[in-house]
């Protein structure tokens, strides 16, 4: 008897059908279609219900003139959703011997919040035990790192959470698993990191203790160096607060 696939593994089927190795299984179970056909309504209703009445009041609070900077994140809901905590990223500045490639990037974390969505800015607080959950929207085909560092400089690997050379994405979506965070006060950042082919963790951790020396690093968010040339990337930060 054929295993049915995790809910994860239905998610990364979700962010990159052309790739996902659950697709031979889908195509002869029932069962698991109907799970696929729940989760994609899930988002749907998240999309359309849940997410846009949370804007609207959130918008109220802030001038009409940065109404358009939170409307593309209604295109970022995650697939299977929940009540969400969203950072929106407003990207560093790169430097001048910046490689990648620049915009094009986008980076969500949320999480169950009571009373439903919150959202707030990249470098705002959340708890330091907070469980998160990740949706990107990688503009293209590319291999996804998804990795955090703290002010210790703890670099913690947070998808995927096995292999080498990052995980084939092509479309945004939902990030299988998460992240909880250690309960520790402070800063910590998280990279998303999208290369043109494979990229070993040996070198992606490199590059982000060459990037990361200490918290002014962390506050100032400035691009990984050394990264392959059309590297795609972005981070945001978040300040871990009882």
């Amino acid at each position: 008897m054929n295993r049915h696939p995790s809910e994860l593994a239905l998610e990364a089927y979700l962010l990159d059908r052309e790739t996902s190795p659950v697709a031979p299984h889908l195509g002869g179970c029932e069962r698991c279609r109907a799970r696929l056909a729940r989760m994609e309504r899930e988002g749907e209703d998240f999309r359309r219900f849940v997410l846009p009445a949370t804007l609207d009041a959130v918008l109220e609070k802030h001038a009409p003139e940065r109404r358009k900077r939170w409307l593309w994140l209604l295109g970022l809901a995650p697939v299977a959703a929940v009540a969400a905590l969203i950072v929106a990223i407003r990207p560093a500045q790169p430097p001048e011997d910046y490689v990648g490639t620049k915009g094009g990037m986008s980076l969500v974390a949320y999480l169950g919040a009571p009373g439903g969505a919150k959202i707030i800015l990249d470098g705002q607080a959340v708890k330091p035990s907070a469980a998160l959950r990740f949706s990107v929207a990688p503009q293209g085909r590319c291999n996804l790192w998804l990795v955090s560092v703290d002010e210790s400089a703890q670099i913690s690997r947070i998808y995927p959470a096995e292999g080498d050379g990052g995980a084939p994405v092509s479309k945004q979506g939902a990030l299988p698993g998460g992240a909880v965070l250690d309960g520790r006060a402070g800063l910590e950042r998280f990279y998303a990191v999208c290369s043109p082919g494979p990229l070993g963790y040996d070198a992606l951790m490199k590059s982000v203790r060459a990037g990361v020396r200490g918290p002014d690093d962390l506050r100032k968010g400035l691009p990984l160096p050394g990264l392959p040339k059309g590297t795609r990337q972005t981070s945001l930060l978040l300040e871990k607060r009882p």
